[in-house]
């Protein structure tokens, strides 16, 4: 009976849209009827100007309400009561209504964000302001529509999760001061509410052949953290994944220091307190390591030192975070130290045989370091990401890695081909990465350059 009643009350609000001269559809399953409304001429106002709209797109959710599903800008309204509706023109302008009331409330929101020093952006033709947030997918942009109040990105965190409920999707932030405290605060609820609803993920098949192309992914920055606690803080480590890092740890400085025999990386985060350390004394530690130039390191503590911080600054610490372990403060402070435009790592000038697929003949690199290479050939440069091997002549090696095409450099005599190209690694094979190192510091100048001792078991 409740089903026959709910079919007559969307017959006849049908037959008064009709009434109306509207167009009028059903919806797939038939519960929501879909009406196509014609306004008049005078524009919309928006934060780009004004917008003229030749008519407006709904769908009924229930019996006295509307849902605006074209122009893309209306969508974004909230649902718009109808009950008292008797004309084409009181349901334009309840819908006008609706838009004037989002208008105001955007520009108290971007009072709000100003003032905080947000840099706020307006997407075209969406009535809301966007902001970004320093993620790993870069088209991961919050959402604001009315001061404090957050609509948060399905990119990035929540990539592929399905929430409780919409409800879940707003985010209303506190005690935020500037732009910083904003960006903190939303990342953290996208992480707390993805660690909840995360999914296992299926493991990758590993690949048959060594040759075969690397398969093209999202290069992960490699970042070392020292220090007890930095090693088993997983909220940290899971902060800085999803900001694009790949995490390795260790809780000593002279472990930390034996994990650049076998790799290379981007930046390091280390505690100022060290087991029987300083760790100050990690930064001239690392600058004296075989391929290393200048790598950005920062300092940990636990409380604001001024002493320490002069005495770090003189070590050449790039930055100084004092607090305790706030896993999305924490993250985002490293995404702007990898944002440090010097040179990482030493170049050396060596000639070894780079071959890859594709290739005709070989190619001779004419300079190396631990993050990449630059490659002289004869024959056209790759087009893509992929795999190559670097030939060691004095152990008759072979060492496959997977790198990215960073350059290319055009021939002196013409426009016909490449010269050379150069690359940035990305991954070795296993046991590659310390083999290279290795022939690396050969390379270097044994009075200054030497790898520290391993320190003797206790």
């Amino acid at each position: 009976m409740a089903q026959v009643d709910e079919i007559r009350r969307l017959q006849a609000l049908r037959r008064r849209f009709e009434a109306l001269g509207l167009e009028v559809g059903m919806l797939p399953g038939g519960r929501s009827i879909l009406v196509t409304l014609p306004v008049g001429a005078e524009p919309f106002a928006t934060p780009q100007g004004p917008r003229i709209v030749r008519a407006v797109r709904f769908y009924t959710v229930g019996y006295d309400r509307i849902k605006c599903v074209a122009p893309r800008a209306l969508f974004h309204l909230p649902l718009v009561r109808i009950v008292d509706c008797e004309t084409t023109t009181d349901l334009e302008a309840r819908i006008r209504a609706a838009w004037d009331e989002r208008q105001l409330a955007l520009g108290r929101a971007r009072r709000w964000l100003e003032d905080l020093g947000v840099a706020i952006e307006a997407p075209q033709g969406a009535p809301h302001w966007g902001f970004a947030l320093g993620l790993e997918d870069e088209r991961a942009r919050a959402a604001v529509v009315e001061p404090e109040r957050v609509i948060l990105p399905s990119r990035g965190p929540l990539s592929g999760l399905s929430l409780a409920s919409p409800a879940e999707r707003v985010f209303a932030p506190e005690g935020c001061r500037s732009a910083t405290d904003l960006e903190l605060a939303v990342t953290a609820r996208l992480e707390e509410l993805a660690r909840r609803r995360r999914r296992p993920q299926p493991r990758p098949r590993p690949s048959d052949g060594a040759d075969l192309p690397a398969p093209r992914s999202a290069f992960r920055a490699p970042v070392l953290l020292v220090g007890a606690r930095l090693a088993t803080d997983r909220t940290l480590h899971e902060s800085l994944r999803l900001r694009g890092f790949e995490v390795r740890a260790t809780p000593s400085m002279a472990e930390g220091l034996d994990a650049f025999r076998e790799h290379s990386f981007e930046l390091v985060l280390a505690e100022a307190r060290l087991d029987r350390a300083d760790g100050i004394e990690l930064i001239p530690s690392i600058r004296m390591l075989p391929g290393i130039q200048e790598l950005p390191v920062a300092l940990l503590d636990d409380h604001a030192r001024e002493s320490r911080r002069e005495a770090a600054r003189a070590a050449g610490a790039n930055a100084y975070l004092a607090g305790g372990l706030d896993g999305a403060r924490l993250a985002s402070a490293l995404v702007h130290l990898a944002a440090i435009g010097r040179r990482r790592f030493t170049r050396y000038k060596s000639a070894l045989s780079v071959s890859w697929r594709g290739a005709d003949s070989p190619g001779v690199s004419a300079t190396i370091g631990r993050g990449g290479m630059f490659v002289k050939t004869a024959c056209a440069a790759p087009s893509a990401n992929g795999r190559y091997a670097v030939h060691l002549p004095e152990s008759g090696s072979t060492l496959r890695v997977d790198a990215e095409l960073a350059y290319r450099l055009p021939d002196a005599a013409g426009p016909e081909g490449p010269d050379g190209f150069g690359l940035r690694f990305r991954a070795f094979q296993p046991g590659d990465e310390a083999a290279w190192i290795d022939y690396l510091a050969r390379l270097a100048p044994l009075t200054a350059r030497r790898l520290p001792a391993s320190p003797a078991p206790s």
